[in-house]
């Protein structure tokens, strides 16, 4: 079993807790490095699954907001348009995908979808962790959705770090949990049927200090099962 991971374009640390929180829930899966820096495109035929991980901003050009780049933070456009085509590859292949933090931004903006630039500068509290070792907040799951579904419960904590954050929804998707504050917490398609599985999530599972969370261990234990069906 293969796993794809989009380059989070950090330092060898970030890198290593997405190849552990893997082999955590797939101990025999590979992880294949998908970076726009190495050209390793291609090597998405290899895989089975997709992790789009978190880092830098999406540029706001990409979802008609160019006149806010200047509240755009570590942009790096060859990212973007090389994530953009990973996600129309994945889906082609109908490949599981799962999206963290700019994941699941990147995603809503590839199905034509807005970002909220800077949520603090919209009117919203900081969902940034800052110098904290772990920022959590509350999240509410809405009924009847797939991560609803997974997790097993309405309300729970959840760890972020982030300043953009989903706008208008893009086509195909729907919101499957909120923060307290009515920011956009996780997405998914609206009508699943005959597409792959797909799960965006604005927290870390690889930075979550409870292990045994549902908002961690469920997600990647569904994850880990889908990609799985896929190898089969």
């Amino acid at each position: 079993m293969i796993i794809g991971l989009t380059d989070p374009m950090r330092d060898e640390a970030t890198y290593g807790r997405y190849v552990t929180l893997v082999k955590k829930w797939a101990p025999k899966a590979e992880v294949q490095i998908l970076s726009c820096v190495t050209g390793t495109f291609s090597e998405i035929e290899r895989c089975d699954g997709v992790i789009l991980s978190g880092g830098g901003d999406v540029h706001p050009k990409f979802y008609g907001e160019e006149e806010n780049a200047g509240s755009a933070r570590d942009v790096r456009i060859g990212r973007d348009l090389f994530e953009f085509d990973i996600i129309r590859e994945g889906m082609e292949r109908n490949l599981p995908m799962l999206g963290i933090c700019r994941g699941l931004q990147v995603f809503n903006v590839a199905m034509g979808g807005t970002l909220m630039p800077d949520i603090e500068e919209a009117g919203f509290p900081s969902h940034l962790k800052g110098d904290a070792a772990e920022r959590l907040h509350g999240v509410t799951v809405v009924p009847g959705t797939i991560l609803h579904g997974i997790v097993g419960i309405g309300e729970g904590a959840i760890n972020t770090s982030h300043h953009q954050a989903a706008g208008k929804i893009g086509r195909g998707l729907r919101v499957a949990a909120k923060s307290e504050d009515g920011i956009v917490e996780a997405m998914e398609w609206e009508e699943p049927s005959g597409k792959p599985f797909v799960l965006l999530l604005q927290w870390h599972p690889e930075c979550m200090s409870n292990e045994v969370s549902p908002f961690a261990r469920e997600i990647m234990k569904r994850f880990a099962a889908e990609v799985k069906t896929i190898r089969k």
